[in-house]
């Protein structure tokens, strides 16, 4: 089968880190619509389902970007595709909001200085200190404050759902980096 671009990309953004649905989804395609037919968003995306995995830095760039509902659906392809649970992805968010916290005041002006100070290096690096410098101090507190809420409320202080208090954490965390 052939997909014109935009439903090529559907597919790329859909399927995240489950690669190996996309030959099973061409071959069911092709029994669908015949060999060589040329297929858009319309024809491909009843076949999708709700989306594959998406890695853990797909979930905080879009929290980054203050983008509410890519973070909340990022969040339900991790939990329900990706299989992990909720404690897992409170791990990956307290994770990069200790390496934000700790590129917050640190005077570190460059990316060599926040690849030292975190540990990493060349884009990761660069992209957490952008990500300190654009919520500042406050901002950073204050989600630092919403994980360890969030965590415990996972850990039986709230009568929610694990899957209810991650989607409350992700949202709030992205409309913090909105404002």
């Amino acid at each position: 089968v052939d997909l014109d671009r935009p439903a090529r990309a559907l597919v790329a953004r859909r399927m995240g880190e489950d690669r190996a649905k996309v030959l099973p989804l061409l071959e069911t395609l092709e029994a669908v619509f015949g060999p060589g037919s040329g297929l858009g968003v319309a024809d491909v995306e009843p076949f999708l389902g709700s989306g594959g995995n998406v890695a853990p830095w797909d979930l905080t760039d879009a929290i980054d970007k203050g983008d509410v509902p890519g973070a909340l659906d990022c969040l339900a392809r991790m939990l329900d595709a990706g299989g992990r649970h909720p404690l897992a992805v409170m791990a990956s968010l307290n994770a990069h909001f200790g390496r934000l916290l700790r590129l917050d005041g640190a005077g570190i002006r460059d990316e060599n200085g926040a690849a030292e100070a975190l540990g990493i290096k060349g884009y990761p690096a660069r992209k957490a200190m952008a990500a300190s410098r654009r919520l500042g101090s406050a901002k950073i507190a204050r989600s630092i404050r919403l994980i360890g809420d969030a965590d415990l409320d996972l850990r039986g202080r709230s009568a929610w759902s694990a899957d209810l208090v991650a989607e409350v954490l992700v949202a709030r965390l992205a409309s913090l980096a909105r404002r």
